[in-house]
């Protein structure tokens, strides 16, 4: 389990530094990752997306991180938290629930889905 908690360190580390190649190795091709709002994005709409945001991410951390793997699938969850400073020179902080599946491949784990939901910055998930 210290393994997945390292990688979702890694895939938060890629996220906060759009870091293309990283996230391209540890995203399946079908990846998918759901907000809360229903909306879909897939493998290279998401990295994109990452890639293209006008605001830079100050700080990314996990507030809390839970792992359970049941054989070749692995569930990742918990709340992250992030410091971004925006286009305007705002500082924006904010919290989002989690939920990343990753499946076991010849290379190792790979991330297949991902849910988030924002959160207030004191509520609870």
């Amino acid at each position: 389990m210290r393994e997945l908690e390292q990688l979702s360190h890694q895939i938060m580390d890629a996220i906060r530094t759009r870091d293309r190649r990283a996230l391209e190795a540890v995203l399946t091709a079908d990846f998918v990752q759901i907000d809360e709002l229903g909306h879909r994005l897939g493998r290279e709409p998401f990295i994109a997306a990452v890639e293209g945001g006008e605001f830079q991410i100050e700080r990314l951390w996990f507030e809390s991180l839970s792992v359970e793997q049941f054989d070749e699938t692995a569930v990742v969850c918990g709340v992250q938290r992030a410091q971004v400073l925006m286009p305007s020179g705002d500082r924006v902080e904010g919290r989002t629930a989690f939920t990343d599946v990753f499946v076991r491949a010849a290379e190792g784990w790979r991330l297949r889905l991902a849910t988030s939901a924002e959160l207030a910055l004191g509520e609870k998930p």
